[in-house]
């Protein structure tokens, strides 16, 4: 019995040693693989029962057996690619694909591109899964087969714009500066009954002025000047028509009272360009100066038919409506008086819907409509301290409609949707937003100049590139200029790794052993890093396999010794017989 166990025990040697070299050589042909995990073999020794029947002091062994094929899930080295869909992940995790029957199996080869139908898939045609994208680029929470647009990608019309300027602190006050002349000479001396007379400047509303007694002339006209700028507005944006103020009289006796506000502000459309001078009740000064019935001029500033001529600087933005169709809007801007802008946004009049539009803000020669107008004031600081709410002009009527919100115009573009509401953002004002005034639109004593302009619009697009980041983030680049996101990788866990089964072609599959996946995103729950433009090697090492495979050589050797030297044996004991 023990001869025959031995000859039991030298094929068990030959089978054992046999398939550790199957386990080599299928180690040393995958070198090349990429995201191959190579294997070893473990072996366990078999226990006959006790030769004397008792248990314990003498056993005998019968040979060898094959326990396992342990794979090795060691990080391989990394290499570059010129394929941005080549990927490795650099730590923990399996890429989870699926073949055409749903069958759902792991992978570290991450040798990806797409296929006919735009889906990313790997050299067998298994689908990549991962976290799916809306139309804005949201990573939802939704797995499913990664997949790259080949569609046109939406447009987004333009809701707001930031202009950030310099306006020249230096600049002058551009256009007319409303005013009223005495209708004759007076030499009137200031007295009881003769000290005051209501102003009201620009449409802002009556104010009284009072002057002392006994001031005739220049005197007196130092005195009215004064007190017209110590009044308070009631539209804090007509401030610079009582700042800037004049009360004069010539060697004629002919007194002039001006604005300092050349035409009207852009908040209101209810401003005028006109100073007014009326009677205080019977006190006698206004008539006694003859400015009751003086001849007014009416302030302007800016004229559609000559933008350039009335305003001190202008800047172009294009703009998107919902069509996706580009629209260039220029804005003029123009100092009405002391820290006090004019903004007028003019656009192609083949753009918009002029029917919705006054003549009056239409210049068919230049070929532009006027489409919005605000106003802004600077502290002397050169700080933006207001912005007015903005002036639309789609309601047909000259005056416009004043909005609610600052900067924020309704515009109707041709064919697209009506009333777009664009709102222009120049900066967070100080009076108006709470801001520090400086992140936008200033205004100090150098040339008038544009610091930044952008605006959230944007035409349609086709992909023309993309790009995946170590999260596993694949960002599309489109044509128009916009970078979203289109998917996001998903990787998977297992607790066991060594239980999974190889089903070949670079493949895993889910086993008892391996215990249930766990899904994440890279970098998170444990899980690698994603490299693209990388791939995983294999990580056989073929010095270690050498090593390895000389020992299985020995071993198949020396048990095949084993056998022969049992045969021998037992030839002589039939040679016994003879």
């Amino acid at each position: 019995m023990g001869l025959l166990s031995s000859l039991f025990a030298g094929v068990s040697g030959l089978n054992a040693n046999g398939t550790a070299l199957s386990v080599i050589g299928n180690n040393i042909a995958n070198m090349q693989t990429v995201g191959f995990k190579s294997s070893k073999a473990t072996f366990a020794d078999l226990i006959s029962s006790s030769i004397s029947g008792g248990s314990g002091s003498v056993q005998t062994g019968i040979g060898v057996a094959l326990t396992s094929v342990q794979g090795n899930f060691s990080q391989g080295s990394l290499a570059t690619s010129a394929n941005v869909l080549d990927m490795a992940i650099d730590g923990n995790g399996f890429f989870i694909v699926q073949d055409a029957q749903g069958g759902t199996f792991y992978s570290r080869a991450g040798t990806f591109r797409l296929d006919k139908d735009n889906n990313v898939v790997d050299p067998s045609g298994f689908k990549l899964r991962g976290f799916l994208a809306d139309t804005t680029g949201t990573i939802t929470g939704s797995i499913g087969d990664v997949s790259l647009p080949s569609t046109t990608a939406s447009p987004n019309d333009t809701n707001l714009a930031f202009l950030a300027a310099n306006l020249n602190s230096a600049a002058p006050v551009t256009g007319v500066e409303g005013n009223v002349v005495g209708s004759a000479a007076s030499a009137t001396t200031s007295a009881a009954g003769n000290l005051s007379f209501d102003i009201n400047l620009n449409g802002d509303g009556a104010q009284t002025v009072t002057v002392a007694a006994g001031l005739t002339g220049a005197a007196l006209a130092t005195a009215i000047q004064n007190g017209v700028r110590a009044l308070t507005p009631a539209d804090p944006f007509r401030t610079a028509a009582y700042t800037g103020f004049t009360a004069s009289v010539n060697a004629a006796g002919f007194f002039t009272f001006a604005s300092g506000l050349a035409g009207v502000t852009n908040n209101t459309t209810a401003g005028t360009g006109a100073v007014v001078v009326t009677a205080n009740g019977a006190d006698t000064l206004g008539a006694n100066l003859n400015m009751l019935a003086g001849t007014s001029t009416t302030g302007t500033n800016f004229s559609i038919a000559d933008p350039t001529g009335t305003s001190n600087f202008s800047t172009s933005m294009t703009v998107y409506d919902s069509l996706g169709n580009s629209h260039l809007l220029t804005t003029y801007f123009t100092k009405a008086g002391s820290n006090t802008w004019n903004y007028n946004v003019t656009a192609n009049s083949n753009d918009v819907v002029t029917a919705n539009y006054a003549s009056a803000n239409i210049d068919a020669t230049l070929g532009i409509t006027r489409v919005g107008a605000g106003t802004l004031t600077f502290g002397t600081d050169g700080t933006l301290d207001r912005e007015s709410v903005a002036i639309r002009f789609d309601t047909g009527t000259a005056a416009g409609t004043a909005g609610t919100v600052p900067g924020q115009m309704q515009i109707d573009f041709n064919g697209a949707t009506p009333d777009q509401l664009l709102t222009y953002n120049y900066g967070t004002s100080v009076t108006t937003e709470g801001g520090n005034g400086l992140d936008g639109t200033t205004q100090f004593g150098s040339q008038s100049a544009v610091v930044q302009l952008t605006q959230d619009g944007y035409a349609a697009g086709s992909l023309q590139a993309f790009s995946v980041d170590g999260n596993g983030v694949i960002n599309g680049r489109f044509s128009n200029g916009q970078l979203r996101a289109l998917a996001q990788v998903v990787l998977a866990r297992f607790p066991d790794p060594l239980g999974l089964t190889r089903t070949g072609n670079n493949t895993f599959a889910e086993s008892g052993n391996s215990g249930q996946p766990v899904t994440g995103v890279p970098e998170s729950a444990g899980l690698g890093k994603l490299k693209s433009n990388t791939l995983e090697l294999s990580n056989v090492d073929l010095g270690e396999s050498f090593i390895d495979m000389i020992a299985a050589q020995r071993g198949f050797q020396a048990n095949s010794r084993v056998i022969t030297t049992s045969d021998e044996i037992l030839q002589e004991l039939v040679n016994l017989k003879r």
